[in-house]
This record gives structure tokens, C-alpha cells and sequence, in this order.
């Protein structure tokens, strides 16, 4: 009887409501679709960039500058901020892998260097890593040319996006070149493979993977002087100069080795990690410390275990207090990777003040169906009809209206987001191509989705009816008879 009542009420007032029934369905259907196809955002990103790059989450230690594992976020001019180093990796890796969710690990070291290839210099992004851990780790990884290094041997692979004929130089030297302040480290390695990501990305471009040793080495993480290491005053004061002036054209290196007729160093000592000079005999190679790693990458059997693994490793005292920080693939990536997820933040936000600007118009159109409607509400009251039952009349009425102008709008929302599925839409822009994994514009529909959008719908329904039913619930049946 109440939902007959209510009903009959919103059809003879639906000309008035008819404008914000339909805005309302508008502004439904976009949610629908948009977050359809940011979330299917989401998943290109977590394709990308977890599968190609970083894993579900890493662990790295936590320190006052932020870093990501591209290294540090803060933009710095002129300055490289080399990260920390992990303590006891070895039983932090142990832990994680006893996990039964966890699928894989691999150490990261996060370095830069100038990168000489073939003629062709670039700066870059150097991620150290064991190849055999890191190709495990990220499947998705393609090879394009070539091979990786072999365990324990010296190697460097490059995109072959990045590098002109990369195919063609493998066997060929790389030159790295790293400067930490006022001291610079030179290495010298075999490229020995290509590769591609699925995408082109301002941070994934300037990506190069060489072995840990080398990563190591460009951090300045060296430890055991075999021997004293002596050094001119002329070698001194070349080191201390203008790293750039160094480099272009101070001095030439021969293709055979040896000194450098200029500078007066042996270039290829530095490669070596030796230092000498005309007076004194070389030293012993200085040693890398084997142990010493940026970051642990950890891959997952299902990503949704997410949240699960990190309260594990928090309980297990992997966490801030004790100097760690574990993070999901988005926030340790950074940069783009997070980019969807600001979207739909701020598309969801925008959405919403539009839907409460339509909740408001709502609102006025259930009052002034109310006030019209006072000697009704009056003689039901002196008929014996309680608050209760007015409050349930009230809230059909605008479940009517609002919910069921949601129901049509998440119904035209999925339509259009099958619309979308069956164009195949495919947008040539490299920015949007990094959103959707350089694949055609999609949406998915989750059912998580769908529950969101109605439980917003609901509480826009109650939001609505609260001063109506105030306004409603106030009419006595004395009013009522006096009008």
C-alpha cells in the first residue's frame, strides 16, 4: 500500500523531478564508464610495470630523502643521491620467500650513469640486478637480441627502443661513466643482449640492465684496499676538476688501453677498479660488497595478496619503526605508474560534487512535493498512520527518484562501456598509450565496481531525504485541517 502510494506520488510529480532524474542518470552512466575503463588503467599499469619491471611490492630501507626504484623522486640539479643499502638482506630475503604467496625474488640496486654505446651517449637509469632472479621475477620482460650475462659475468642490456642498430653492437664494449660528488667511477662492459618494454615511457626509456657488480660499483659500494693506492699530484688534480670537462676532450682514450696522454691516468685501471699512474705500480682491484642491494623485489602468486604480504612482513617487524618500508609496484614505480590512480581519484571527486549538486536539487523538489502535499500527510496522521509509516512513504518516494535514476544510469553505463569494448578504439598518443599498455581504449566492469556505485546511490537517496522527512514528520493534523 505504501510503495503504491509513494509510487503514485512520484508520477504525478514527475514532470518537476524529470530534470534531475535525468541528470542524475548522466552523471551514473559517466561513473560507470569512467571508472570502467580506469580501471582497466589499472591493469595496463600493473602489466607494464609489474610484470616488466618492479613485481607486486618491494622492500627498501627507509630514509629521509624518498626514493623510488628509479632513484630519488626530489628533482636535484646537478646532484645524484645515491640509496641506501638494505640490512641483512639475506634473512629478509629467507623470510619473504617462506611466504606461501610469494611466487619469486631478486635483488634491485638503483643507479645512473652515461651511457656510451656505439657512439651514442645517454643518460640513464641502471638497474644492478642477478639476471637469473630478475628474468624469473618479471616474465614479462622481452628479449629481443642477444642473451643475458651469464651468472657472475660483466655485462650490460639495453632497449632497443633507446639505441640506434642496439641489435647489431652486441659483443661490443659499453662504456659507464658515474659521478658522486667530486669523484667519478668508470666501468667498462660487454653488451650482451636487447630488450623491449610494451611501451614508450619517459622513466622505462632510460632504463639499462647490467650486472649487480657493476651497479655496485657506480653506487661507490667498495670496501678492502688490497694495497695502498698512490696517486700523483698531477692524477689528483684531473680527478678533482670538471667531471664534464673530463670527458670531452681533455683526453682521449686508446682503443689499445693504456695512459692517457694528456691526463696522465690509465683509463682502463679505472675500468678495472685499479688506480696508477707513471710513478707507482698498480694497486690490487678494489672489491664490491656482495651483500649490498637497494631494494627486494617480490613477485606474487596473485596480486591481491597485496595487502596480505605487507601485514604479514609489518607484523614479522618489516616495518617503518625498524627502518623498513614495503610498498605496492605503483608507489615503489612512481611517475607514471600512479597516474591512473590520481585520475580516478580525481575523476570519482568531480563526479561527486556533481551528483550532490544533484542530490540538493533532489532535495528541493521531495520539499516542495512535501508542502504541497500537507493536508494528505495531515489526514493520514489523523487517521492513525504513525511517524514510521510517513518516514517509510518518505524514503520510497526518493528511493524512487534517486536510486532508481542511478539503476538507469549504471544500466546505460554498461552499455556504453560495450560500446567502447566493440569500437576498439586506439588513440595515438604516446601519453595515453602508457595508460592503456599501448592496447586499444577499454573498460571492465567489476562487480566491486557496481557495488560501489549502487552503495553511492543509496547513501545519495538518504541524503536526500533527510529534510524532507524533517519537514514531513513536523505536519500535525491540526495543521493539515487548518489549510
Amino acid at each position: 500500500m505504501l510503495f503504491l502510494l509513494a509510487l503514485r506520488n512520484v508520477l504525478r510529480n514527475l514532470r518537476r523531478l524529470a530534470p534531475m532524474m535525468l541528470s542524475l542518470v548522466l552523471v551514473f552512466a559517466l561513473l560507470v564508464i569512467g571508472n570502467a575503463v580506469l580501471n582497466t588503467t589499472i591493469t595496463a599499469l600493473y602489466s607494464v610495470y609489474a610484470r616488466n619491471v618492479s613485481g607486486d611490492l618491494t622492500v627498501s630501507p627507509k630514509d629521509k630523502n624518498n626514493f623510488t626504484i628509479f632513484g630519488s623522486d626530489q628533482l636535484l640539479v646537478g646532484e645524484y643521491l645515491v640509496p641506501p643499502v638494505l640490512v641483512d638482506f639475506s634473512k629478509l630475503r629467507s623470510a619473504i620467500e617462506s611466504l606461501p604467496e610469494v611466487r619469486s625474488t631478486a635483488g634491485l640496486i638503483s643507479s645512473a650513469a652515461r651511457v656510451k654505446v656505439g657512439g651514442q651517449n645517454r643518460n640513464s637509469t641502471v638497474f644492478g640486478v642477478d639476471f637469473d632472479s630478475y628474468t624469473q621475477l618479471v616474465p614479462g620482460l622481452s628479449l629481443e637480441a642477444g642473451a643475458f650475462p651469464e651468472p657472475g659475468e660483466p655485462g650490460i642490456v639495453v632497449q632497443l627502443q633507446g639505441w640506434q642498430n642496439a641489435e647489431k653492437l652486441i659483443g661490443e664494449k659499453v662504456l659507464l661513466s658515474a659521478g658522486l660528488g667530486r669523484s667519478f667511477t668508470l666501468r667498462e662492459v660487454t653488451l650482451t643482449g636487447v630488450v623491449s618494454y610494451p611501451v614508450r615511457d619517459q622513466m622505462l626509456d632510460t632504463v639499462v640492465l647490467v650486472d649487480s657488480g657493476t651497479a655496485r660499483a657506480l653506487n661507490g659500494y667498495l670496501y678492502n684496499f688490497d694495497g695502498d693506492i698512490s696517486i700523483s699530484e698531477e692524477d689528483q688534480t684531473v680527478i678533482e676538476s670538471d667531471f664534464d670537462s673530463l670527458f670531452s676532450g681533455a683526453g682521449n682514450v686508446s682503443e689499445k688501453g693504456g695512459q692517457d696522454e694528456k691526463s696522465g691516468i690509465d683509463p682502463m685501471a679505472l675500468f678495472s677498479g685499479t688506480v696508477s699512474n707513471s710513478d707507482t705500480a698498480p694497486s690490487e682491484k678494489l672489491k664490491v660488497e656482495p651483500e649490498a642491494w637497494n631494494s627486494l623485489l617480490v613477485s606474487l602468486n596473485d596480486k591481491d595478496d597485496i595487502k596480505k604480504v605487507r601485514r604479514h612482513l609489518a607484523g614479522a617487524g618489516y616495518n617503518e619503526k625498524s627502518g623498513y618500508m614495503v610498498r605496492d609496484w605503483s608507489t615503489s614505480v612512481g611517475g607514471s605508474a600512479q597516474l591512473a590512480w590520481f585520475l580516478q581519484l580525481l575523476f570519482n571527486l568531480g563526479l561527486l560534487f556533481v551528483s550532490f549538486g544533484a542530490a540538493i536539487i533532489a532535495t528541493n523538489a521531495l520539499l516542495l512535493s512535501v508542502l504541497e502535499r500537507t493536508g494528505e500527510i495531515g489526514s493520514l496522521r489523523a487517521m492513525g498512520a504513525t511517524r514510521v509509516r510517513i518516514s517509510v512513504m518518505i524514503f520510497l518516494e526518493t528511493f524512487l527518484i534517486v536510486f532508481g535514476s542511478a539503476l538507469i544510469g549504471i544500466f546505460i553505463g554498461s552499455l556504453g562501456t560495450e560500446w567502447l569494448n566493440a569500437k576498439g578504439i586506439v588513440i595515438d598518443n604516446p601519453y595515453i598509450k602508457i595508460l592503456f599498455g599501448g592496447k586499444p581504449v577499454r573498460g571492465e566492469i567489476t562487480l566491486d565496481s557496481v557495488t560501489g556505485h549502487l552503495a553511492a546511490a543509496f547513501l545519495l537517496s538518504i541524503v536526500s531525504m533527510l529534510y524532507p522527512l524533517k519537514r514531513a514528520l513536523g505536519i500535525s493534523p491540526v495543521e493539515a485541517m487548518s489549510e
